[in-house]
């Protein structure tokens, strides 16, 4: 493309000003050569209307004011031919003179300053149009972007999506994850009916779901079963919305069915896993109850016959004999201990019931019946704001509050009085309760173990137990539904958390 050359603005305002300059000494000369009565001065309107293409915005004043003064000149120094011409015509001519002139600067200033707005408001308006074009190109451009990844998202939706005819339940039209999950082309699936998709044993859920969505334009939530091109069937669940007119009449659905065949599966393999764990359980706590109830006999008379011995028969014995008794009097003694635990702990959750406790007057009670344990240590059990009921199993939630408290008097400092300290925090879904000690804690490391079933982090001969106590504590909480925790610093003391559900009366 040839590059046009322009003239300067520079060189066009010089030739502007210069014919103007040529113009105004022409018209000067001749008005000064013709009597004071012709009225040739009003030809100086020629070079103000001139001045429009002249730059600056007050140049038709400045030129107008030129051209009165060259009017003056000329009418001062032009022949006369009568006196009474002078008389008669002078002013006349003078007056007609300014008024052409500055009729004609008005005129000019006016339209100028009125070119100048409209230019301006089309320079403007231009700049808009441009600006609303640049939108609407990239409002365009956008507009087919989001179309593009609409038309991917809708044809490699992990959800299978087709529109149904209301009145055929023909297929309209379908995206490719419906066609690669049923086997069949587009051209296979759209025109064709939608009951073909459905596997016949669901033919009559698929019908009253469809009759459903004549009716209200709407189908959520239904569980049917869709079947390959090769046979393979697909369990799915069914949502429809519907397209409809102004008039409210539906137009065509939007179908989409998702896949829950894995689901499905892993839902009755968990189903199965549970039923199996459950029998496990059950037979697992059968067997600790038979064994441990079993046991009781045996060991009572291991336990009389030891005794009889060691009451009876004891200065028969030598120093090696008696200490042999002694350790099976004490074994025997924790092995009844352990077998009772056990039983207690197979029978936690029988036979209970959820019911409304006070848990004021539970701490009251458990108090009352280690008042002797508490008088020997010089223990103090201080209760924050309590919740007045919780719905929980009575007899359970007793043990799990005693085995704590006792927890927290038995691991006591030596030489330092216990202090347990019981209080509550209302969460959303749970009451959790704080049980806090300023004993011997518990490394870290250990946090994890104190809740296992015969578990001891301390020797018995400091510390007497089974370390079965919070095994139960453990059972009971998982009873309720609720968690426990425990959060220590070896030396320190422990604080003891668990919460439970709420639940509605009745």
């Amino acid at each position: 493309m040839t590059n046009v050359k322009t003239t300067p603005k520079w060189l066009q305002n010089t030739i502007l000003f210069t014919l103007a300059f040529v113009f105004t000494i022409i018209i000067f000369l001749i008005d000064i050569n013709l009597p004071k009565t012709i009225v040739f001065g009003a030809v100086y309107s020629v070079i103000i209307l001139y001045s429009w293409l002249l730059p600056g915005k007050f140049t038709s004043v400045y030129v107008g004011i030129v051209c009165t003064i060259l009017v003056i000149i000329g009418l001062v120094v032009s022949p006369i031919k009568v006196e009474e011409d002078m008389d008669r015509l002078w002013g006349i001519n003078f007056i007609i003179c300014l008024i052409v002139l500055w009729v004609c600067v008005a005129l000019v200033s006016a339209a100028k300053t009125g070119y100048k707005g409209i230019e301006k408001a089309n320079s403007s308006l231009e700049a808009k149009i441009a600006e609303r074009t640049k939108e609407l190109i990239r409002s365009q451009n956008a507009l087919q972007v989001s179309e593009k990844l609409y038309r991917y998202l809708y044809e490699h939706a992990n959800e299978m999506h087709a529109s149904v005819d209301p009145h055929s339940a023909k297929i309209i039209k379908c995206n490719e994850t419906l066609c690669e999950k049923l086997g069949y082309t587009k051209d296979e699936l759209v025109g064709s009916e939608i009951f073909m998709a459905y596997d016949s044993t669901c033919h009559l859920d698929v019908q009253r779901a469809f009759d459903k969505f004549q009716r209200t334009g709407q189908v959520k939530n239904v569980e049917l079963v869709l079947k390959t091109k090769q046979g393979k069937k697909i369990d799915v669940i069914l949502n429809v919305s519907s397209v409809k007119n102004e008039d409210g009449e539906i137009l065509y659905s939007r179908s989409s069915w998702t896949d829950i065949t894995k689901l499905k599966r892993v839902e009755k393999e968990r189903i199965t896993y549970a039923r199996r764990l459950e029998a496990q359980n059950k037979e697992l706590e059968q067997f600790v109850f038979i064994a441990s109830h079993d046991l009781q006999e045996p060991l009572r008379t291991v336990t009389s016959f030891t005794d009889l011995l060691a009451n009876d028969y004891k200065d028969s014995f030598d120093e090696t004999g008696q200490k042999s008794l002694k350790f099976i009097v004490e074994a025997t003694g924790r092995m009844r201990i352990l077998v009772k635990g056990l039983l207690d702990y197979s029978r936690i959750g029988k036979d209970s019931e959820i019911q409304a406790i006070n848990i004021s007057i539970l701490i009251s009670e458990i108090e009352q019946d280690l008042g002797a344990k508490i008088a020997s240590t010089g223990a103090k059990i201080k209760t924050g704001k309590l919740p007045r009921e919780v719905m929980s199993y009575g007899t359970d939630l007793r043990q799990l509050f005693q085995n704590l408290i006792v927890n927290a008097i038995k691991f006591r400092k030596e030489g330092v009085h216990p202090v347990v300290e019981i209080s509550h925090i209302d969460k959303k879904n749970m009451h959790q309760f704080s049980i806090a000690d300023n004993g011997i804690g518990i490394a870290k490391e250990h946090h994890g173990k104190v809740f296992k079933i015969f578990k001891r982090l301390n020797n018995r001969t400091n510390y007497d137990g089974t370390g079965i106590g919070l095994a139960h504590c453990q059972k009971i909480v998982d009873l309720h539904g609720g968690k426990i925790w425990v959060e220590s610093v070896f030396g320190e003391g422990s604080t003891f958390y668990f919460t439970v559900p709420k639940h509605k009366k009745g």
